[in-house]
């Protein structure tokens, strides 16, 4: 994805962001309810509304969609039909998927304001992510949040009444957009942040948790030089503030005219809320689009996320966004080489556009 779009200021050499895109599956074991957090992408994502598609062939300079999301979840031997609810973050194309590959009893789960801005689909609402059929016959809940019902700073639902899922409001991104702050023990969490932020750089490191004074390449991600020591001030060279580097988040949420981001400012005390939550030991955060996560944490359907705490997945997972910044000498790896349409590759990323 551009840069420029998504975070302030852009680093040198760091103008396109790498965007793996995750969903999640969460079980409530006193019930056996299963309910997804996001529905990723769909796989022909060509086929989506005009405006839509239209979108991401002039704005994304490089996707591939490999699997539905149903696809996975069917091959890790899930039973879809059973599937209560999925939570959608908020309307973009690649959190809401296809929801037509889900059968019609699994309800959509959506912020304020989702309804009225989306229902009931393209065409009659030109804005809306998602065709008409996607929402005909389907439950969408909105939830009303109320003020009282805080959770770390945030407006919150109880999504199971026994304090084992909060959905949090964590609008800036969009207007709607939703987080959740899921028990995996008694005093341990996950949050879903899905779209608060598109980068690590934009909530760490902070005063709370300044960056180490060396890293080792396990702590950034660089799984093929472990015993490397690495001095944080390579990291700092390329921070727009290098004094503070160890204490100030590299970036920001995009504030210029064509940012992709609803509300900045209110984008901002959102992150603001975020930093101090990721400092709690107790908790590990996790963005949709953190490449850090691919190597950092367990995935579907070989392991779940409930022992992080004891694997110490937070301290891994901490500094891997350094691994994408340009400080080492060496070109970026991109996760995708172009556009890939039904497996084929119809056009090459080029670097030098961005």
């Amino acid at each position: 994805m551009p840069a420029e779009a998504l975070v302030e200021p852009v680093i040198p050499g760091h103008e396109l962001l790498n965007f793996p895109t995750l969903s999640f599956l969460i079980t409530h074991p006193p019930s056996g309810r299963r309910i997804l957090f996001d529905l990723g992408c769909r796989k022909d994502f060509w086929n989506l509304p005009p405006p839509v598609a239209h979108t991401i062939d002039k704005k994304v300079p490089g996707i591939k969609v490999d699997k539905n999301l149903v696809d996975i979840l069917v091959e890790g031997d899930v039973e879809v039909s059973k599937l209560e609810a999925a939570i959608i973050s908020h309307h973009h194309f690649d959190h809401i998927g296809d929801p037509n590959t889900f059968p019609a009893s699994m309800e959509l789960v959506v912020g304020p304001g989702f309804r009225a801005e989306f229902l009931p689909g393209y065409p009659t609402c030109e804005a809306s992510p998602a065709f008409e059929n996607s929402f005909a016959g389907r439950n969408v809940r909105e939830i009303t949040f109320s003020a009282q019902d805080l959770v770390a700073g945030y407006r919150s639902y109880d999504y199971f009444a026994d304090g084992s899922m909060y959905i949090l409001h964590t609008p800036g991104h969009t207007g709607s957009h939703l987080s959740a702050l899921v028990r995996t023990t008694p005093d341990t969490f996950v949050f879903l942040g899905a779209d608060i932020c598109h980068f690590g750089g934009v909530f760490r490191p902070t005063p709370y948790v300044p960056m180490p004074p060396a890293l080792s390449g396990e702590q950034i991600g660089r799984l093929d030089r472990h015993a490397a020591i690495y001095a944080c001030g390579i990291f700092a060279s390329c921070h727009p503030d290098p004094e503070n580097a160890r204490t100030t988040a590299y970036q920001k949420p995009c504030s210029h005219a064509d940012s992709w981001y609803h509300d900045p400012a209110l984008a901002h005390q959102t992150v603001e809320k975020l930093k101090a939550l990721d400092a709690d030991d107790r908790i590990l955060v996790l963005i949709a689009h953190d490449p850090a996560l691919m190597n950092s944490v367990p995935l579907f359907p070989h392991d779940t996320l409930n022992d992080w705490y004891e694997l110490g997945l937070k301290e891994r997972l901490r500094w891997g966004f350094l691994n994408e910044l340009p400080v080492f000498g060496e070109p970026t790896k991109y996760l995708v080489d172009g556009t890939y349409i039904s497996g084929q590759r119809v056009r090459s990323l080029d670097v030098r556009q961005c």
